[in-house]
């Protein structure tokens, strides 16, 4: 049995990607951080193809990673996928961004892969197939002034895949990002972005005229776990029909 752990999948992209993982034969183990609910929602629907568990994960607390990675060495012996996904956001231009905002996004987004890499290596390395994806996003290349914190902190796990791309490949682990292009999620919901005219902006601009959907994610990773992917490493892949180039 392979396992999988994504990140963040109480909600959004990352319970589409657990969903996925479990459609595939994977064993998906669903974290969340604050909502458990949402995380019990989307463990319902894992379950409705294939096995899997929820644990509480906050992925910027050491002791928390370390536990959670422990519980899998012991459950199980080995590790197979890891998806690093849990983000949060703070719109605010650098004026109006608190302190204490700065860095809630920009540890989960720089910190919550780091522990997580280090803590799985040492199960990753047992397994004939690991991976490990890390969700970024192309404001991490193209910055936007009104998410100064969330660009910084992309920008920094881009950086952090690659270098990852190179150290981990002696192991046999791969290492990629996936760019989502805009998704409509509950994140945005809680920014603000619940307009449906804002969203067929959105699309209209886009070169394919949609925008992107939780499970274009998750399908992407899907694609990169086959065996035909196995030369695939320290990429980012876009997943946002070709918007980065506009």
């Amino acid at each position: 049995m392979k396992i999988a752990l994504t990140t963040g999948s109480s909600k959004g992209i990352g319970r589409a990607i657990a969903i996925r993982l479990a459609k595939d034969g994977y064993y998906s183990i669903v974290t969340y951080n604050t909502d458990k609910k949402g995380a019990d929602q989307t463990l319902e629907k894992v379950k409705k193809y294939g096995e899997g568990a929820k644990i509480k994960l906050d992925v910027v607390s050491e002791k928390n990673v370390k536990e959670v990675f422990d519980f899998i060495k012991n459950k199980f012996g080995h590790f197979d996928v890891l998806v690093n996904n849990a983000g949060i956001e703070r719109p605010y231009p650098i004026e109006k961004v608190s302190l204490k905002d700065w860095h809630d996004v920009i540890l989960t987004k720089i910190d919550g892969p780091f522990l997580c890499t280090k803590y799985a290596i040492k199960l990753l390395e047992k397994s004939k197939t690991s991976h490990i994806f890390n969700i970024v996003s192309s404001l991490g290349e193209r910055p936007d002034p009104d998410y100064p914190a969330y660009c910084i902190g992309t920008a920094g796990t881009i950086i952090f895949t690659k270098m990852m791309a190179l150290h981990l490949g002696k192991y046999g682990i791969r290492v990629n990002g996936i760019a989502p292009g805009t998704t409509r999620t509950s994140m945005w919901d809680t920014m603000g972005g619940s307009d449906d005219e804002m969203w067929s902006n959105f699309a209209k601009n886009n070169p394919l005229g949609r925008v992107s959907t939780p499970e274009d994610i998750a399908n992407t990773i899907s694609l990169l776990l086959q065996p035909d992917a196995e030369y695939l490493n320290g990429n980012i892949i876009y997943v946002n029909g070709g918007s980065h180039l506009k």
